[in-house]
């Protein structure tokens, strides 16, 4: 075998010095190959991209173990600057351009270490023969891009270093359906070009495609590698990623008994779940249809999972929902309600509650004070009385405090009552979110990505929250999560969207062995 361009071996890495995000890691990449690093938010895929590239001090990590060596150098001795200048070259996750810059501007930025002149030109030639649109937008400043044109731009300026290995992470993260299959050609050619890639993605289906090998991470370790067809194809990836395999004693169907669960939580009305109806929806971007004519039900305390591969359309589903976006066509009821234009305190105010993919807290106020917004729907004392400090505000902020503790203890945060939100651990704000979104005694529930970043035992104790939240409460629960065996698990109904539309609807077991489910997260050839 050719010496490796880059080899990991035996990485561990820590944050602030107790946190630990990987354990064990062994990978390498040869030169002229493209090797996927796939898992689920959490998993250690930024932490160990950041770990190659040196920037892990800039967030309080460190590496307490083994070795990271690029083209037989140890890095250990070497700084970000230095890893540019040999060929090391990272994209971050989410497309952080200089975004009051010009086009231009940014892509001079990314050569700024290049000092021959000609090597400048070439560079510029490579990244514009690559993205037109670049070309087209050069005097346009960088924040006014698409989000689809902003990811070319940051591949575009680490490519004008001209570097021997690339570092993609999550390229196809929240982009519209359209531009994944875009992106997954574009890495192609800069591969064909001569460039070798590491790709870190959630994405199976686009991860698999152009990567010659493949490793898998969860919670921190390396748990499946091999060459990308032979992964596609095998159940453990299809278990992984579609949840085949699981059985979870958390499923239930309304026949089967009840979680056992020590903390009942109370409604303060007699407000029932209400059927919702998602009928024909279409949502559009200026040029780019994000959602097409898609079509669903969620009966009353049901759980129904939204699931796709990235850029699928589902967070745009759920905003819509929300009150956070508005439909370009379609409508949506909840019970009697036409909800497709209401602005979201109005979707609230009937019952409708969610919790956000980017955890969305006050994190210098308290877990309780965080807890106790979302009981402000239910409370029926006004905001005057409350600053008065009046004796029935009083007494209704004791009685609220103790809803607040209740729902605490259904989570397992009661002891962290008392402390800032920001000193809390990723899982810990998760279920805080989960906690305010449950405060304001929703009858429809909204959860997006309520396990991400979770350890499988998080994600294990989550499920178990939501089913006794939803038996207590009577809930109907709208669920969008990429780790399948958790979705499986929990699920009665499944809808699968693909570049924004519907592909396949049913009951977990119909749905992941649909064809075109399988398709969509692991490629045609699994399918």
């Amino acid at each position: 075998m050719p010496d490796p361009l880059l080899l990991v071996e035996d990485l561990a890495v820590a944050y602030d010095g107790a946190v630990q995000a990987l354990r064990g890691v062994a990978l390498r990449v040869d030169p002229g190959s493209v090797v996927a690093v796939l898992g689920s938010n959490g998993a250690g895929k930024t932490t160990l991209l950041r770990a190659i590239s040196r920037s892990l001090g800039d967030v309080g990590g460190s590496v307490t173990a083994g070795r990271i060596s690029f083209a037989g150098q140890d890095l250990a001795r070497r700084d970000a600057s230095w890893a540019v200048r040999a060929g090391l070259v990272q994209v971050p996750e989410g497309r952080r351009i200089f975004r009051d810059l010009t086009v231009e501007e940014n892509l001079r930025a990314g050569g700024y270490t290049v000092r021959d002149a000609r090597a400048r030109r070439e560079a510029t030639d490579r990244v514009l023969d690559l993205f037109p649109i670049l070309a087209e937008r050069s005097h346009q400043r960088g924040g006014l891009l698409s989000g689809g044109q902003q990811q070319m731009l940051a591949m575009g300026r680490a490519l004008m270093a001209s570097p021997k290995l690339l570092l993609l992470d999550e390229p196809s993260l929240g982009l519209a359906p359209q531009l994944v299959e875009q992106i997954g050609d574009i890495i192609e050619q800069i591969h064909a070009q001569g460039t070798s890639v590491l790709l870190i993605e959630q994405n199976a289906a686009m991860g698999l495609r152009v990567a010659d090998r493949a490793y898998v991470l969860e919670v921190g370790a390396v748990t499946a590698e091999g060459a990308s067809a032979e992964l596609a194809g095998t159940d453990d990836i299809r278990n992984r990623y579609l949840g085949v395999s699981t059985t979870s004693p958390t499923r239930t169907t309304h026949e089967d008994a009840p979680v056992d669960v020590p903390v009942h939580l109370q409604r303060t009305s007699g407000a029932r779940a209400e059927r919702l109806r998602v009928e024909d929806v279409t949502v559009r971007f200026g040029g780019i249809t994000a959602l097409s004519g898609v079509s669903f039900t969620i009966e009353p305390g049901t759980i129904h999972a939204l699931i796709g591969p990235n850029g699928a359309g589902k967070s745009t589903c759920i905003n819509v929902l929300g009150g956070a976006y508005r439909a370009t066509s379609g409508t949506v009821h909840y019970g009697d309600a036409e909800v497709t234009a209401l602005p979201s305190h109005r979707i609230a105010d009937l019952g409708v509650a969610r919790t956000f993919q980017n955890i969305s807290l006050s994190l210098e106020a308290t877990v309780e004070d965080n807890l106790l917004v979302g009981r402000h729907r239910v409370m029926r004392t006004g905001a005057s009385a409350q600053t008065l400090r009046l004796p029935h505000a009083r007494k209704e902020e004791r009685t609220e405090r103790t809803a607040v503790r209740r729902i605490a203890s259904l989570l397992g945060i009661e002891q962290l009552l008392g402390r800032a939100v920001h000193t809390l651990s990723y899982g810990d704000r998760k279920r805080v979110e989960m906690g305010r979104a449950l405060a304001a005694e929703p009858t429809l529930l909204l959860l997006d990505e309520p396990v991400a970043g979770m350890t499988h035992g998080e994600s294990q104790v989550m499920a178990d929250v939501i089913r006794a939240a939803q038996q207590e409460l009577g809930l109907s629960i709208l669920l969008v999560e990429h780790d399948m065996p958790f979705v499986m698990g929990l699920a009665e109904q499944i809808t699968v969207l693909d570049f924004g539309k519907r592909i396949a609807e049913g009951p977990p077991d119909h749905v992941q062995r649909d064809p075109e489910v399988l398709r969509a997260y692991l490629g045609s050839a699994a399918a």
